[in-house]
């Protein structure tokens, strides 16, 4: 049975579709690009797409359809070094295999797409799939972006500005992952930096009724030392620590080592997928 696709409706699912990708390209590779860019490039790669048909009356084949997919993320994200080009690229596709490949499979398999009934399929052997394997397959995308935001944020987008930092103190260990912050300049007595961790991350150094004892906001009695500091958000000018038996740093293949060093509490939860400020300078080795 043969289908008759008209070339509007071809044009609006691919600006749709590729828009989307684009979109996931860049979340996925630390990109950013407002709304009407994604458009435009999920707007460009249509067009041409179109416009090949058209004119030829056939796919473009592998080769065609990469240069379509670098058309849309130049347009929609103007990098200017060809090292942003590549990451983008195999962000996106990267997303394309999931979304065309992956799911296809795994829909196959499980055939949940047909929740939304069963539809008409028509020419299996020309390409042509089921409307509810696009809604399932972008549905999925789309969930899985949300739902591991934080964890591409600090293993993929800007792996190079986290490290590992492991903290002992009476006996206790924890760690937690921490941003090398550039702007820390604040300094020990000794010259060294002062890392910094949130409370959640440290809570285990403490006992149970250390624990709420310092949420209530004691300080005073329980093993900690201040370091003089002043900020607009610290009134009191110290900063709250413990004096870590060791410190540990992990950063890719460098590990680093400090004793008897300040490690600083922050009892605000940070907002980025960290749990620590670490200042660069205590990436090298004393």
């Amino acid at each position: 049975m043969e289908a008759t696709i008209y070339i509007d409706v071809l044009f609006f699912t691919n600006w749709g579709m590729n828009s989307f990708l684009l979109w996931c390209a860049g979340r996925l590779a630390g990109f950013r690009a407002g709304k009407a860019r994604i458009l435009l490039g999920g707007f460009v790669s249509a067009l041409l797409y179109c416009l090949w048909l058209y004119f030829f009356r056939r796919n473009g084949g592998l080769l065609f359809s990469l240069l379509l997919m670098a058309a849309g993320i130049a347009a929609a994200y103007l990098p200017k070094r060809g090292k942003s080009l590549l990451r983008l690229f195999a962000a996106a596709w990267a997303v394309s295999f999931f979304m065309g490949g992956a799911a296809a499979a795994l829909l196959t398999l499980t055939n949940v797409q047909t929740l939304f009934g069963h539809g008409l399929i028509l020419r299996r052997n020309a390409g042509l799939y089921p409307w509810q394997m696009l809604v399932w397959s972008v549905g999925m995308a789309y969930a899985l972006l949300k739902l591991g935001g934080k964890w591409i944020e600090s293993h993929i987008q800007r792996r190079r500005e986290f490290c590992t930092i492991s903290v002992l103190w009476r006996g206790r260990r924890t760690e937690g992952r921490a941003l090398i912050d550039t702007g820390n300049g604040l300094r020990q007595e000794d010259g060294r930096g002062v890392a910094v961790l949130e409370f959640a991350a440290l809570q285990p150094l403490f006992t149970p009724e250390e624990s709420v004892a310092l949420l209530q906001g004691v300080r005073e009695g329980l093993g900690l030392c201040a370091l003089p500091y002043s900020s607009l958000g610290n009134p009191d000018g110290r900063l709250w620590g413990v004096r870590a038996e060791q410190l540990e740093i992990s950063f890719g293949e460098t590990s680093v080592r400090y004793s008897d060093i300040f490690v600083g509490i922050t009892f605000e939860a940070f907002t980025g997928a960290y749990e620590g400020l670490l200042p660069p300078c205590l990436l090298k080795e004393e």
